[in-house]
């Protein structure tokens, strides 16, 4: 019980740590680009560096997001053998990437590191969302409705696979923060004024 506890309590803060850590951002520096925060949506994630029309960059970012949100709950199914206790890792490294203490607690949206870190948790599941994500984006090509399509119906999944309470509540707060993070998206949707897929950010 010792271990377990000592395990959890390092386990959180360094998920979270880990989660804080932009890709986007860093490799733009790298690179020698354009910082994602000054143009497009000016969200640091990888569909916004898609806009730029670096596709390598971008699918380097989004590889990196969802191994950010992997690997921590992967881990920690080493040292902790208790679902709940590994979810709510998974969810502290979400909340590090949309709240990360480097950037003044102005982070992405965190979809991909969600994504990876269900993927970790729960492989089935975490195919569905993808799947859920990825019809929706080739039936509407916004990335944004996607996105807020599969977090929609993330806790209901979790239901149906483990009529667990507990477990389906930490994933409703990880999809209200991750659908509430879409706000201004919901707007443009509503609008009219969304940018799809492959295009550009609309000024």
């Amino acid at each position: 019980m010792g271990t377990f506890f000592i395990s959890f309590i390092i386990i959180i803060p360094l998920s979270y740590i880990f989660g804080s850590i932009n890709s986007s951002i860093i490799l733009s520096k790298i690179y020698k680009l354009p910082d994602p925060r000054d143009y497009g949506s000016k969200n640091p994630g990888a569909t916004n560096i898609l806009r730029s029309g670096n596709k390598f960059l971008a699918l380097t970012i989004l590889t990196f997001d969802i191994l950010k949100g992997f690997l921590p709950v992967f881990l920690a199914y080493y040292f902790i053998d208790a679902k709940l206790y590994v979810q709510i890792i998974g969810f502290v490294t979400v909340i590090g990437h949309i709240f990360p203490v480097f950037y003044n607690f102005k982070g992405g949206k965190g979809v991909a590191t969600a994504l990876g870190s269900i993927l970790a948790f729960d492989p089935i599941l975490g195919i569905i969302c993808l799947l859920t994500w990825l019809i929706t984006a080739f039936l509407f090509r916004y990335s944004a409705l996607s996105a807020i399509v599969s977090f929609t119906f993330l806790p209901i999944y979790t239901w149906l696979s483990y009529e667990n309470l507990a477990i389906t509540s930490i994933y409703l707060f990880l999809a209200i923060v991750v659908i509430y993070k879409h706000k201004k998206n919901i707007e443009n949707l509503l609008n009219n004024k969304e940018t799809k897929i492959g295009s550009k950010h609309k000024q």
